[in-house]
């Protein structure tokens, strides 16, 4: 009988590791890193009085992909921001089994909570794969109040 138990014994740590195995594997996919689609360069003109915070913006994706415009608008900040021209820059992050495809940066962001000391990040309401990490670092903290802000397509390059 001893051989028997020591068989039921092996069998059952034999699947106590399996299922640890794919255990550790699903949550590996899942936590997979977000790509770099590219750059977000927007030069933001806001008169002192201005409601809305129009901009005008270039996206330069990795790779070969066509540059895009796009014009742009900040709804909401949780500070004033300043008067005067200013460019802001964004890495654009997506799924990295994502496509990029034309105007795939056309739509309301919002900003995300994110971990102290990490960069603030703006998501995509309707595809909320897509993000903009905050990359300006000019002494732009006002700009790192950005809460909300919407991207609608204006161009492609041929």
């Amino acid at each position: 009988m001893p051989l028997v138990a020591e068989r039921y014994v092996a069998m059952r740590y034999m699947i106590l590791i399996c299922v640890s195995v794919v255990g550790l594997m699903s949550t590996s996919y899942a936590e997979k890193a977000p790509a770099n689609f590219g750059v977000l360069t927007c030069t933001l003109v806001k008169p002192g009085q201005d409601a809305g915070h129009k901009m005008s913006c270039g996206f330069k994706p990795v790779g070969t992909g066509a540059e895009e415009k796009y014009s742009g608008i900040i709804r909401e900040s949780s500070q004033d921001l300043p008067s005067g021209k200013v460019v802001l820059i964004w890495t654009v992050l997506g799924p990295a089994e994502g496509k990029i495809r034309a105007g795939i940066l056309a739509q309301r962001y919002v900003k995300a909570t994110n971990a102290p000391g990490h960069a603030p990040v703006l998501v995509g309401e309707t595809n909320s794969g897509i993000a903009l990490q905050f990359e300006t670092n000019d002494s732009a903290a006002p700009y790192e109040t950005i809460t909300q802000m919407e991207l609608q397509l204006t161009g492609t390059s041929a």
